[in-house]
């Protein structure tokens, strides 16, 4: 089978390798379509410690099931040809985290595409606890952003009231998803703060104002007359990070999404004096990752115009072209 193979910082390839074979409980799965994501590209730099060359990476996918290995499989709510999305996310479900519903902060998880192979080949063998349903007649492409889209939806949960104003940091996958969900989840108005020009034309598409971060300060005072409670960063550097404690309102939320630095300075008199509650929002619960499917599954969530599709033996290149910023596309989708 071909696969795309991560070799070390901006080393990455399309090999053949065998088609990995299915564990005690496992199904393999054709792949259909996996997202590249944007922590595959911090991997892809360099910049991810959990990423250990040679490494198949690739954990947003849809595919088709091929094989069930296991005791259950007579027992078990699925067949060959059934056409499922994974949940990358591995979980205990018996540590104290998992047992308070919390999987994405399990002791003991672990990531389809970081500590056993991905979804970045023809084939990936995966925990059939992991699968769920999709339609068969379902755009696979859309199908594999269920990962992402669980992801937004965690964060949006953690911060956001019904009908409450909301600022976006960001206007990648990861945003134009958050504010896709906002909207979805009752937010009143929604800006999205994001300098590069594709990325602001996809979030108007999608129904939000848009601001460019040197004219924040004077357009957030116009936008949000009240001042903003809620800001979600999706971005990650020091930059939003400072602008975001800068623009919330008093006894606001932030929170934390992106992970672009590692460490950022932060003026902690004025996080206490106003009372602002910083959040860190990781990964997703299996209940975050079910409504990011219904959603899906609902059509209730857009692609266009911000997503591309390539084939797998163009993933090098298309690594190279997210990393450079020669895309107008915010996600760029592979099809084995």
């Amino acid at each position: 089978m071909k696969t795309l193979v991560y070799h070390g910082p901006r080393q990455i390839s399309v090999e053949e390798q065998e088609i990995p074979k299915a564990g005690p409980n496992e199904a393999l799965i054709q792949v259909e379509s996996v997202g590249i994501c944007g922590s595959e590209l911090e991997g892809y730099l360099g910049h991810s410690s959990v990423r250990i060359p040679p490494l198949i990476m690739g954990h947003e996918f849809c595919g088709t099931i091929v094989e069930i290995i296991g005791k259950s499989v007579q027992t078990s709510e699925w067949s060959v040809g059934d056409k499922v999305v994974v949940n990358p996310l591995i979980s205990c479900g018996s540590c104290d985290r998992c047992l308070k519903g919390k999987h994405n902060l399990c002791r003991r998880r672990e990531l389809i595409g970081i500590h056993r192979s991905g979804a970045f080949a023809e084939y990936v063998a995966v925990p059939m606890s992991n699968l769920y349903s999709v339609p068969k007649e379902m755009n696979a492409s859309l199908a594999s952003l269920a990962e992402p889209l669980a992801v937004c939806i965690h964060a949006v949960k953690l911060g956001l009231q019904p009908f409450e104003d909301v600022l976006i940091f960001g206007a990648g996958a990861i945003g134009l998803l958050t504010l896709q969900v906002a909207k979805r989840m009752g937010a009143n108005r929604v800006l999205v703060v994001e300098k590069q020009e594709s990325r602001m034309l996809h979030a108007r598409a999608l129904g939000a104002e848009v601001v460019e971060p040197e004219r924040l300060g004077n357009r957030a005072n116009d936008y949000f007359s009240q001042g903003i409670d809620t800001i979600i960063d999706c971005v990650g550097v020091t930059a939003t990070r400072q602008q975001a404690l800068q623009t919330i309102h008093s006894g606001g939320k932030i929170i934390m999404v992106g992970l672009g630095h590692e460490e950022t300075p932060i003026l902690m008199s004025h996080l206490v004096r106003q009372e602002v509650s910083i959040i860190g929002s990781y990964s997703y619960t299996n209940a975050d990752f079910k409504q990011a499917v219904q959603l899906l599954a609902g059509g209730h969530i857009r692609m266009e115009p911000w997503t591309a599709a390539r084939s797998l033996t163009e993933g090098p290149a298309s690594f190279q072209s997210l990393v450079e910023g020669k895309t107008n596309f915010s996600k760029i989708i592979l099809n084995p």
